[in-house]
C-alpha cells in the first residue's frame, strides 16, 4: 500500500465518521478551494512526510494539514494552509522557502519557513497546461504528442484526480514535481510558471513517478517495474537505470554516488556508481519501507509500515532495526537537529524516537 492509498483511505475514514455523526450532508466543496480546517491535534493526526527548514521541523499530511516546530519537536503548531487536500511530500532549499505537493495535483510554496502557505499550481491547472502542450506540439508535427494528449486526456477526465507525489528543488528557482500516470513537470522561476516533462522520460509507458529526489549532483526518479531514472543534463531527458527488480520503488535515499531505492515489501536495491549497477539489499523486513534520510553522521535511516526504523552504518549496504517507543505505519523520519534522535511521522501522527 502505498502513500495514495493509505492517505486516501485515512480521508475516507475522517469523512465517514463527519457523516455519521452529522444529521444531513453539507453541500460539495472542493478541496483545492478549501482552506485546511483547525485543529488543536495535528501532531496526532495521519501525517505522510517531514523535513527540516533549518532548524525548524516541518511536516504534512490528510487534508492539508501542515504543523511546525522550533522546539526539536515538543511542540507543534498548525501552518495557514489554502486547500485541504491531502499533503504526501515536502521539500525546503533554505530556512524559509519551501513546497510541498499532493492530491488533486496541488503545489503549495511558503516563504517563511512553513508558517503560511499559497497555492501555485492544482490539478485543474494542470489539466489545461498540459492538453495546450500536446495539442500544439503535434498541430506541428510531433509524432508521439497525440499519444500523450491521449493519456493526459484520460487522466483528467474526471477532473483533477492525479496527485504529486514526490517534489525536489535544487535551488529557490529551478525545481520538479512528479506524479502518478506520468506525470512530471518542471519550473525555472520558483513555481511562477510550469512546463511538461512528461515527454522526456523514457518510457513506452506513463508510469506512476512515485518520487524525485536529487542526491549527489543527479536527480531521480522512483518508479513502477523497479525502474529508476535519472536525469541525463546533456539530453535533458530522464532515462531508466536497471536494477533487475519488478515491483514499485517508493523513494530513495543516499549521498554522493551511493543511493538506495525502497518499496514493496521490504525491497531495496542500492548502487554506488549512481545507477549504473544495482545490488539488492537484504533489508532483514517484509513491510513494504516508505520513507528514509541520511544522518548527519552519514548512516541511513529507512522507515516501515508496521512501524520498524532500519539504520545502516555502512553507506546502505546492510540494516538492522532500532527499537521504538510505539509501533504504527510509519511513513517518513527525520533527524532532529544534529542528535540522535528523529521524528518519525505516519497513521498514528509523529513521535520522536532515539536511535542509540
Amino acid at each position: 500500500m502505498n502513500r495514495i492509498a493509505i492517505l486516501t483511505l485515512a480521508a475516507l475514514a475522517f469523512a465517514g465518521a463527519a457523516g455519521a455523526a452529522a444529521p444531513s450532508v453539507p453541500s460539495f466543496k472542493d478541496p483545492l478551494d478549501l482552506a485546511a480546517p483547525a485543529t488543536a491535534l495535528g501532531a496526532r493526526m495521519q501525517l505522510a512526510a517531514v523535513t527540516r527548514a533549518g532548524n525548524r521541523l516541518v511536516a504534512v499530511g490528510i487534508r492539508g494539514l501542515v504543523i511546525y516546530s522550533d522546539d526539536e519537536g515538543k511542540h507543534w503548531s498548525q501552518a495557514r494552509v489554502p486547500v485541504s487536500e491531502e499533503l504526501v511530500a515536502v521539500q525546503f532549499v533554505t530556512p524559509e522557502i519551501g513546497w510541498a505537493v499532493g492530491h488533486g495535483g496541488v503545489v503549495l510554496h511558503s516563504e517563511d519557513g512553513g508558517k503560511t502557505w499559497v497555492k501555485q499550481l492544482d490539478g485543474r491547472i494542470a489539466a489545461k497546461l498540459l492538453k495546450a502542450h500536446f495539442s500544439a506540439k503535434a498541430a506541428a508535427g510531433d509524432s508521439r504528442a497525440r499519444a500523450y494528449l491521449n493519456g493526459v486526456d484520460l487522466n483528467y477526465q474526471d477532473g483533477p484526480e492525479q496527485a504529486l507525489l514526490g517534489v525536489w528543488f535544487e535551488d529557490e528557482r529551478n525545481g520538479f514535481v512528479a506524479g502518478s500516470f506520468g506525470t512530471l513537470l518542471s519550473t525555472h522561476d520558483g513555481g511562477k510558471t510550469w512546463e511538461s516533462w512528461m515527454e522526456r522520460v523514457d518510457s513506452d509507458d506513463l508510469l506512476h513517478l512515485n518520487a524525485v529526489r536529487g542526491i549527489g549532483g543527479n536527480i531521480y526518479l522512483a518508479s513502477e517495474h523497479g525502474t529508476v531514472f535519472r536525469l541525463d543534463r546533456n539530453k535533458q531527458r530522464f532515462v531508466p537505470t536497471s536494477t533487475g527488480y519488478g515491483g514499485s520503488f517508493f523513494g530513495l535515499v543516499g549521498q554522493g554516488n551511493t543511493v538506495v531505492a525502497y518499496g514493496l515489501q521490504g525491497t531495496a536495491y542500492r548502487t554506488a556508481d549512481a545507477g549504473a549497477t544495482w545490488q539488492r539489499i537484504d533489508t532483514g523486513v517484509r513491510s513494504t519501507i516508505d520513507g528514509g534520510t541520511v544522518l548527519s553522521d552519514g548512516r541511513i535511516a529507512l522507515v516501515t509500515q508496521d512501524g520498524q526504523i532500519l539504520i545502516s552504518a555502512d553507506d546502505g549496504r546492510h540494516f538492522r532495526p532500532v527499537a521504538v517507543r510505539s509501533r504504527s505505519l510509519f511513513q517518513d523520519i527525520v533527524q532532529v537537529g544534529a542528535s540522535s534522535v528523529v521524528v518519525v511521522v505516519g497513521s498514528d501522527g509523529l513521535q520522536l524516537a532515539g536511535l542509540e
